[in-house]
């Protein structure tokens, strides 16, 4: 961390600090602030550049301006506690409880995801960002929005792709009737079965940071066509499972 604190006449303050944070478990950097829950065991690398009134360990929000970015690799998040400060601005541990209560069947031990990349300005103490991407392993999530800061505010859309291929779970979960999705793992004649599921979630997030409300705004459907490959894969996971 680079910067420096200057005292103006008045007994006013100015703050610049430019960061680079990188760790391999993100578990042990929250850890050491008392957070659980949230980005848990993942790789991570954070830089970042601010402005702002005030002490180094006391800004005032509303004069803060700068950038944010940050990367996570290969961990999961879970849906208690809070996330690390970048992520959490969005709440992303509620978004995820409210996946758990709508598909249990893949989200109830968290969504493990391959790499977070998130990026974002700041103005006058409003976090701004329209590139945050998680690639996760039951599907790809986007989040655009903004964080009032001062105020403690989120207003943020979110929008889940599952990955239909990835598995029996989040096929049978994001079909329009689980019956559909068991019923394809039983087809052994049929080269490119067809499931009739939801391809798109779209949720919006409103209200304070700690505690805001998760509102499924739509959910879109489509018939998905299996690959022979993909059919016969499944149809040997189901076998396993039984």
């Amino acid at each position: 961390m680079k910067g420096y604190w200057e005292v103006l006449p008045g007994e006013t303050s100015k703050t610049v600090l430019n960061f680079d944070i990188k760790g391999k478990n993100s578990s042990d950097l929250m850890g050491r602030f008392g957070v659980t829950g949230g980005i848990q065991e993942a790789a991570f690398s954070t830089r970042g550049s601010l402005r702002y009134d005030g002490v180094p360990w006391q800004p005032v929000l509303t004069s803060l301006n700068g950038s944010l970015a940050s990367e996570l690799n290969k961990g999961y998040v879970s849906g208690v506690g809070g996330a690390g400060k970048l992520l959490g601005l969005f709440s992303l541990s509620s978004i995820v409880r409210k996946m758990q209560l709508d598909f249990s069947g893949v989200f109830e031990d968290g969504l493990a995801f391959d790499e977070i990349v998130a990026k974002g300005r700041i103005e006058n103490g409003i976090f701004i960002s329209e590139d945050i991407h998680m690639d996760a392993l039951a599907g790809k999530m986007t989040i655009k929005g903004e964080v009032d800061l001062a105020d403690n505010q989120v207003n943020a859309g979110v929008v889940f792709v599952p990955d239909l291929m990835s598995g029996i779970p989040v096929l049978t979960a994001f079909a329009v009737t689980p019956q559909t999705a068991l019923y394809v793992l039983a087809i052994t004649t049929v080269i490119s079965p067809v499931v009739d599921a939801f391809t798109q979630i779209h949720y919006q997030v409103t209200g304070p940071i700690d505690a805001p409300e998760v509102k499924e705004v739509s959910r879109r459907k489509a018939e998905v066509t299996l690959s022979e490959q993909d059919a016969k894969r499944l149809r040997r996971e189901g076998k396993n499972k039984e």
